[in-house]
């Protein structure tokens, strides 16, 4: 369970025909998942199927010199079984910082990003940071008296 939010977990069971066997000869047949599948390896054996088919109807009699099966046509069905699992996490508060106190905090963490995480090697951001932390600098020069001169103690 995530400490953050909530956690579901999701399962589809998928099954999918595989291969099958020949109504003729039993010669396994792959089957490829598009349109319907075949019964039959060749035309050729479609063919005799049918006119085994056609010929008992007519001619009401047993055919022995053939090679149909009366065993049933084979299918091999693989079962695929997919789990998701879906995460709600908690939106974090995104309020600035309001005391000095939470503001330190802030820029010591963004100070170890640079020094150890991803963030230090992400160069196309530096001149943004270099430019909000100059922003920062300057209200800070305006803001305290005697400036940062003062501050620094020159």
């Amino acid at each position: 369970m995530d400490p953050d939010g909530e956690s579901t977990l999701t399962t589809r069971v998928q099954q999918r025909l595989q291969s099958r066997t020949c109504g003729w000869c039993g010669t396994l047949i792959p089957y490829t998942g598009r349109g319907r599948p075949p019964a039959y390896c060749s035309k050729a054996h479609r063919n005799r199927a049918w006119e085994v088919r056609t010929a008992e109807r007519r001619l009401q009699r047993d055919i022995a010199t053939t090679a149909a099966t009366a065993e049933p046509v084979r299918e091999v069905i693989t079962e695929t079984v997919t789990h998701t699992q879906t995460r709600v996490q908690t939106r974090l508060d995104r309020r600035p910082p309001d005391t000095a106190r939470a503001w330190i905090e802030h820029l010591a963490e963004l100070a170890r990003q640079l020094r150890e995480d991803e963030l230090g090697d992400q160069h196309w951001t530096h001149a943004k940071l270099y430019r909000a932390l100059a922003d920062v600098m300057n209200a800070l020069d305006r803001a305290h008296p005697g400036g940062l001169n003062r501050l620094l103690g020159r």
